[in-house]
C-alpha cells in the first residue's frame, strides 16, 4: 500500500491541516480506514486521535482509492468541528467495544 499526498491546504481558522491523497493497492483488498489512517499519521508525525479520514472513493479493478483527510491540532477542536457520525467511523474498534459496554 502506498499513499501519495495529492494536495494540502492549512485551514487556521479551523485549526487542521487538509489533505487529499490518492492509496495504489494494486494486487491487494482495499485498505481499510484504520489503516490509511496508521499510514497518515505515520508520514505527518499526528496525534492518532486527531486524525480524520472524511472520504474514501476506491475505484473499481484498478486498485486504487482516493480520498481526504483532516490533521487537527488536537482532539478537543476535531470533536467540536467533525460531525459525530464521522468521529464516529474514525474511532478504533477497541474504543468503540468500550463506549458500548
Amino acid at each position: 500500500m502506498k499513499l501519495e499526498i495529492l494536495s494540502e491546504k492549512e485551514n487556521k481558522p479551523l485549526a487542521r491541516k487538509e489533505i487529499t491523497f490518492k492509496v495504489d493497492h494494486a494486487g491487494a483488498k482495499t485498505p481499510s480506514r484504520a489503516d490509511i489512517r496508521n499510514k497518515i499519521v505515520a508520514q505527518f508525525d499526528a496525534d492518532p486521535a486527531a486524525v480524520v479520514v472524511r472520504a474514501l472513493d476506491t475505484k473499481y479493478g484498478i486498485g486504487l482509492t482516493e480520498g481526504s483527510a483532516c490533521i487537527y491540532s488536537n482532539p478537543d477542536d476535531m470533536k467540536r468541528t467533525e460531525l459525530e457520525y464521522i468521529v464516529k467511523r474514525n474511532e478504533s474498534k477497541k474504543k468503540k467495544e468500550e463506549r458500548e459496554e
